[in-house]
């Protein structure tokens, strides 16, 4: 009879940044290893938030079905003696693991034959797969930050574990925690504990106690209390990522409107969101016109929320912006001043160098050359150099990267600078989640460097998530290999792609029906996300067919010229080569990775590119010079094919 399975490990407060890229839907990792190790389930429920992690999983079925195990033993070719008879090897594997010598099985391994024995594995109930489940389950969830023990897989102690089967607690632990049949609700730091009957009960209980498991309809029930506290004039900021983050992380939905002084508008916007991010997440609010209005959404802690609440957080707040206002007037009296220098500099020699090898000058560097905007240099590095100063300020040096936003409310009266302050106030809007993407091409290549800068600094509070740089470069269409962009700027930082290509397998699938190539992607050494997703469009009506001729393309010509080097200069032939080489020369001078480029030259080129490989012998010869153009062609189409996303790259045996 099919049962039901809780799962559930409590803290006190998971931090907000476990996962490194989104917020991961935990059915997805879940439900994928225990489908590996063939447990059968009907459906699969997660609870997740900065208190718990739950995992429900119903209908599971007895695996008493009995499964075969192949146990690799002796090489082929030692199998047997000179008389044809086993040898003691054989004999006492076979023995070792009760079958005949005569029951072994020949398969090969890496090109090698060997004897292996084919053995019947009853398979285990669930009450004794128990353990193994919890092991998979919880092993499954891949957490962006170290865990609190080397024996642990989570960030913080778990204060209470549950484990049921159906009815039943389950005789297992959890970092040292017996299993109990016990949940928890948080009331503020009050912790109030709820006895289950069985493990079925489990989400009727935490409804009763107001926890919602889907985000979406967290966000929908957070979305619709704001409205119902907001003053007539007063709208939401509209912060999709950050309120998602909350939803998905908060348990509580209670919105508290927090007011304060309209004299601490005075200061700039950027700074004062920034700063309400960092110390209070709070959402801000705004006018009709976008104009940022003196309250602010906070989320309480408790299910049932105090009168006094609101008033004791406006206080607090009210204490951190006057602070904050005493730096911003100390940084009035000075920087105006240092700005002054600088435009007499640029009146006077019509151009301001950056300070050299500071990181936003050198992505800047980089960067303009690439993407064509040699005209925009001159205004760039007087940006880069106005921001640098702003970043020297006092409030800039409490809060990062508002450096733009000290700067543009101090030259407005300045004749030489005045022109900068349209540039600069798109980089503040931009960054405050006011407009999607800047406009102004001098805007987007700094936004893309501050945000290419802030997600090396590894000691930045606020880190940068890859969704955040793919996004951008998605909506202000610049074409460049962003993996190269990071190495070359930042060599001496060890870039992590594979938490970059996850966030985009996982977007792509919801996006569309095409079939990734699983590792092959995964580990792929280079990824030019606005080329990719602007491919993806055109990709919706590839059959698997294409995919699989693709893929054996790849694999032939890899095949042939696998170890070979030769001389890249080497001149084509034949005509069809010649035809070849030029359309490839001019895809490689592409800027990017132009993927759909490749995919129409593949799909046209395929009867040359076959006729190449007619007639050649298995493994083309490097070393002969009747073969050096036609390896040099086929080593530049199988690196070209070998960047589509869903072409297979398997290994291959290298060149003897």
């Amino acid at each position: 009879m099919p049962k039901t399975l809780l799962l559930e490990a409590g803290f006190l407060c998971l931090p907000d940044n476990l996962f490194a890229a989104a917020q991961p839907d935990l059915r997805e990792p879940v439900g994928q290893a225990l489908r590996q190790e063939k447990i059968e389930f009907s459906r699969l429920r997660c609870w997740f938030s900065q208190h718990r992690i739950g995992i429900l999983i119903e209908g599971l079925t007895h695996s008493a079905a009995e499964s075969a195990k192949e146990v690799r033993g002796p090489r082929a070719s030692e199998a047997f003696d000179y008389n044809n008879l086993p040898t003691m090897a054989v004999q006492g594997f076979a023995a070792a693991q009760g079958v005949q010598y005569k029951d072994l099985i020949t398969r090969e391994v890496d090109g090698e034959k060997y004897l292996f024995a084919v053995r019947s594995v009853a398979g285990q109930s669930i009450e004794k797969s128990v353990a193994r489940i919890k092991d998979l389950v919880f092993g499954s969830i891949n957490f962006a930050i170290t865990s609190w023990s080397s024996k642990s897989r989570f960030p913080q102690p778990p204060t209470y574990f549950t484990a049921m089967l159906d009815d039943k607690v389950c005789d297992i632990e959890l970092d040292g925690l017996r299993a109990t049949n016990i949940t928890a609700s948080h009331d503020g730091l009050t912790i109030k504990h709820h006895v289950l009957s069985g493990a079925q009960f489990y989400p009727q209980v935490l409804q009763q106690i107001g926890i919602i498991s889907e985000t979406a309809e967290r966000r929908k029930i957070l979305e619709t209390r704001i409205r119902s506290i907001l003053p007539e004039g007063y709208n939401l900021r509209s912060e999709g990522a950050r309120i998602s983050r909350l939803c998905y992380y908060k348990e509580s939905l209670q919105p508290l409107l927090i007011k304060f002084k309209p004299a601490y508008l005075d200061m700039p916007e950027a700074v004062l969101h920034r700063y309400m991010i960092r110390h209070f997440s709070l959402l801000a609010c705004e006018n009709s016109r976008g104009k940022m209005m003196p309250a602010a959404i906070a989320l309480s802690e408790k299910i049932r929320i105090q009168s006094q609440e609101a008033f004791l957080r406006a206080a607090e707040l009210d204490e951190h912006f006057s602070r904050l206002l005493q730096l911003w007037h100390k940084d009035l009296e000075e920087l105006p001043e240092k700005l002054a220098l600088l435009a007499a500099r640029f009146e006077k020699d019509k151009v301001l160098t950056p300070t050299p090898g500071i990181p936003l000058a050198r992505c800047a560097v980089w960067l303009i050359p690439r993407l064509g905007l040699e005209k925009s240099a001159v205004d760039i590095n007087a940006l880069i150099s106005l921001i640098a100063e702003g970043e020297r300020s006092r409030i800039a040096a409490i809060l990062p990267s508002t450096g733009f936003a000290m700067v543009v409310n101090c030259i407005e009266n300045i004749p030489a600078l005045k022109k900068m302050v349209p540039v600069l106030q798109e980089i503040c809007d931009y960054f405050s989640g006011r407009i999607p993407a800047p406009g102004n091409s001098a805007a987007r290549i700094l936004c893309l460097a501050l945000l290419m800068r802030n997600y090396v600094d590894t000691e930045s509070i606020e880190p940068v998530e890859p969704s955040r740089i793919i996004s951008l470069l998605r909506a202000v269409d610049f074409r460049l290999d962003i993996f190269q962009a990071f190495s070359d700027i930042f060599p001496d930082y060890n870039l992590a792609r594979r938490p970059w290509m996850q966030a985009v397998a996982t977007e792509t699938l919801r996006e569309s029906q095409l079939k990734i190539a699983g590792d092959s992607f995964m580990s792929a050494y280079e990824f030019d996300p606005a080329s990719f997703y602007d491919a993806l469009r055109s990709w919706k009506d590839i059959g698997a067919t294409d995919i699989e001729a693709l893929s054996a393309l790849y694999q032939r010509m890899r095949s042939k010229v696998e170890g070979g080097q030769v001389d890249a200069n080497v001149a084509a032939e034949c005509e069809i080569e010649k035809e070849l080489v030029e359309t490839l020369g001019k895809i490689e001078k592409m800027p990017g990775v132009n993927y759909q480029a490749i995919f129409d030259f593949f799909k046209n080129a395929k009867i040359n590119i076959e006729a190449c490989l007619m007639n050649l012998p298995p493994v083309l010869d490097d070393t002969s010079p009747e073969h050096a153009s036609r390896i040099n062609l086929l080593q530049r189409l199988v690196r070209q094919l070998g960047r589509l996303p869903f072409v297979v790259k398997e290994k291959v045996n290298p060149k003897k």
